[in-house]
């Protein structure tokens, strides 16, 4: 896929957040050092601002803003702050990410374009309502390219937001900087001074066209597409184990088995001995398996926002328990109400809230082949 999804989870995840939310601190970060420097702004000259080193990067944050826990999060996020001084409904805060960057690019607009893309379609799903942009402008992280989104929306709470994303683009990976706000609170003196502090030391490259190779890029995306949106799905309470991203890696060309061949190939990996129970029991003894469920169709969706179709396919077997089926491709004519076959790698078990008040579990598999019958 050509277009990133983690950097929307992750901001879905913090920007959409209330001050309940962002409680949770983490007091001790082995990769972290903190010291308070001053702000040098005439209108902000009474805040003090800590500054964060991680491993290859640094930036600073008002000192009074607490550490969010990142553990169950995204391994894409590697800090995360927030205010949780006051008793608002809305904890301002921010998050700095490094992602892989399957495509390439090294265009931030064309990130930028993307995020606008999808919180307009996608925003009223994870508590992002009537999101516009604002601006996009060029501001390059010293020679190399990069960009600032600003955009505005309206949290749950009824709170107006100002949502902020600072976007370097390599070669390789993509490094985003969001900064969330109340409209009430936001400072742009704030913003900037965040934005001005980040540091990164771990080397950058960025030449005209991809120097990654096609090899490369073939062997991450179909692994780097379910971990990416593997904690998206489940609410944020699974991820992509690394025995199963590698496993997935391994079988990079059936993630979707697009020909006879890889179609062959991917139903003959299948371990006929693993039925839904097992996976319901311990789905982590799977994860180096392709199983096979056969089901009818409760839900499916469809979404083309990210440059290329992916489908959500959610069975209920005979035997009455779920598999969600997340498939990177169109399911063509399947509907709501078929039965259908999923074939693919358990990824993780979870849970989601039913139409009735409760909570139905489910297997999350990274689908190879979603069959009609």
């Amino acid at each position: 896929m050509k277009k990133l999804i983690t950097i929307l989870a992750v901001t879905a995840l913090l920007s959409a957040c209330g001050n309940s939310e962002t409680s949770k601190t983490a007091e001790t970060q082995t990769s972290e050092t903190t010291s308070a420097t001053e702000t040098v702004s005439t209108e902000a000259k009474t805040t003090k601002y800590t500054t964060y080193s991680g491993e290859g990067f640094a930036f600073s944050y008002p000192d009074y803003w607490k550490s969010v826990d990142t553990s169950q999060m995204n391994a894409a996020v590697k800090a995360a702050f927030s205010d949780q001084s006051t008793s608002s409904q809305f904890a301002d805060n921010i998050n700095f990410t490094i992602e892989s960057n399957p495509s390439g690019s090294i265009n931030p607009e064309e990130f930028a374009n993307n995020v606008v893309d999808y919180y307009t379609q996608n925003g009223e799903s994870i508590g992002v309502s009537n999101y516009k942009k604002v601006s996009y402008t060029n501001k390059p992280y010293k020679e190399y390219n990069a960009g600032v989104l600003e955009g505005n929306y309206t949290h749950t709470s009824g709170t107006d937001i100002v949502l902020i994303q600072y976007m370097i683009p390599t070669n390789s990976e993509l490094y985003t900087m969001t900064i969330t706000s109340s409209k009430d609170s936001y400072n742009q003196d704030t913003v900037n001074e965040i934005i001005n502090s980040l540091s990164i030391s771990a080397p950058l490259e960025q030449t005209a066209g991809s120097t990654v190779s096609e090899s490369t890029v073939a062997q991450s995306t179909a692994a780097d597409f379910f971990n990416d949106l593997t904690p998206f799905l489940t609410d944020n309470t699974a991820v992509l184990d690394q025995t199963s991203y590698d496993f997935i890696a391994d079988n990079n060309d059936l993630f979707p088995a697009s020909t006879a061949d890889l179609r062959k190939k991917a139903k003959g990996l299948v371990n006929s001995k693993i039925t839904t129970r097992h996976l319901n029991k311990n789905v982590a003894n799977y994860y180096e398996d392709f199983v096979k469920v056969s089901g009818q169709v409760i839900q499916v969706e469809e979404d083309s926002s990210l440059g290329s179709t992916f489908s959500v396919v959610l069975v209920m077997d005979d035997n009455g328990n779920y598999v969600t089926a997340l498939y990177p491709a169109t399911t063509g004519d399947l509907l709501d109400g078929d039965y259908a076959t999923v074939i693919g790698a358990p990824i993780a078990n979870y849970s989601f809230q039913n139409v009735g008040g409760g909570f139905t579990n489910s297997t999350l598999i990274g689908a190879s082949l979603v069959i009609a019958e």
